[in-house]
């Protein structure tokens, strides 16, 4: 084997060679079944890895963890509005290496990956998805950035979505929402305003927190979301729900008052922590958090008689089959006053939502 060749004669293979003999090696093994190919090239990773070590200094894994969070932090926009996520990630990746004894990049095997979606227990798919997605991302800076040799450990892990390991996000009912929106109302008008906003637009937290006025477009009385593109690996997925929501009556007045504008130095999420616990003592309502007024707004529309073409454009969804694969219950429910009554009831609800709520009441 020519790896073990250089081995043999104490010269270091190179970066360069070791992509080279790994390209050759894949051409190579296409003629195989995709599972076999694959599986070749996660043991060839792990070789690489041990062979380009034995004869030089290790890297230690907390020196390149540091590495990868000093560069991530330097170059990423809105850094400090991910910098608890990514650290929180990070310090769970810096405990599962713990317990498994992974002290150097070459003690990374297929093996110990395998682990890791059982090591993290009852935490939800997505959850696990994400911090498995931010190790490949730390092995591609090293491979990148450090000249550390490719590592396919975690290369095709994932989590499948079950009943057990998705958290299912209940809806508020409409007497809910009234309750809440009066509760908030008496209280500090930025929240008020804030929540009312993803109540009729289905906006997530992310975008209420990153929103400026520059995203509203009063003449074409459209509000452009995520109008630019925002760097991070971790949020991929929100760089494409750019999306143009109608400005309603509702929405207007929302923009006019100006609440929502004043200025903040954390995330919308994590400043209402402390108010939706209050909310929920005072209230009685449990489980209240920022994402399920966008859960409201999608299952509230579906249940109006919407397209849910037009609802997942709104929500910003990569195509309609996310839209149904969690809100397909909302299109073909009923209610006590039958089909046609949950129709007109939830689209008289939207309709004062969107039209009436700021009139006065005479």
């Amino acid at each position: 084997m020519r790896l073990y060749a250089c081995y043999l004669s104490g010269s270091r293979p190179s970066h360069f060679r070791i992509s080279y003999i790994l390209n050759i090696y894949k051409f190579r093994a296409k003629r195989q079944l995709g599972g076999v190919f694959l599986e070749k090239k996660l043991i060839l990773g792990d070789i690489l890895v041990k062979i380009s070590h034995v004869r030089g200094k290790r890297r230690l894994w907390k020196d390149v963890l540091k590495d990868y969070l000093a560069d991530f932090m330097t170059t990423a926009k809105a850094k400090e509005l991910w910098k608890t996520q990514v650290e929180k990630q990070i310090s769970t990746i810096k405990k599962w290496f713990s317990s498994q004894k992974i002290v150097y990049y070459n003690d990374l095997t297929r093996e110990k990956a395998r682990s890791y979606a059982e090591w993290r227990g009852k935490k939800s798919a997505s959850t696990v998805n994400k911090e498995l997605l931010r190790i490949r991302s730390i092995m591609k800076f090293a491979e990148r950035f450090l000249g550390l040799p490719p590592n396919f450990s975690f290369e095709s892990i994932n989590v499948r979505e079950t009943s057990e390991n998705t958290r299912f996000v209940a809806p508020f009912s409409i007497a809910e929402c009234k309750e809440i929106l009066e509760w908030l109302s008496k209280r500090k008008l930025y929240f008020h305003d804030m929540l009312l906003l993803m109540l009729v637009t289905g906006m997530e937290s992310k975008a209420a927190t990153l929103m400026t006025r520059e995203w509203w477009h009063l003449k074409e009385k459209l509000l452009f979301v995520f109008p630019t593109k925002i760097s991070g690996v971790i949020d991929a997925k929100n760089q494409h729900r750019a999306r143009r929501i109608p400005i309603s009556k509702t929405m207007m007045e929302i923009y006019r008052r100006g609440y929502i504008f004043e200025p903040q130095s954390r995330k919308f999420n994590m400043k209402c922590q402390k108010l939706f616990r209050r909310c929920q003592d005072q209230t009685g309502i449990k489980n209240i958090h920022c994402h399920r007024f966008r859960h409201t707004f999608a299952s509230q529309a579906l249940s109006a008689g919407y397209d849910v073409v037009r609802v997942s454009k709104l929500l910003g969804h990569k195509n309609i089959n996310v839209t149904l694969k969690h809100y397909a219950d909302f299109i073909f429910s009923e209610s006590d006053n039958g089909f046609e009554g949950m129709v007109k009831i939830h689209k008289e609800w939207v309709k004062f939502l969107n039209e009436g709520y700021f009139k006065p009441v005479l």
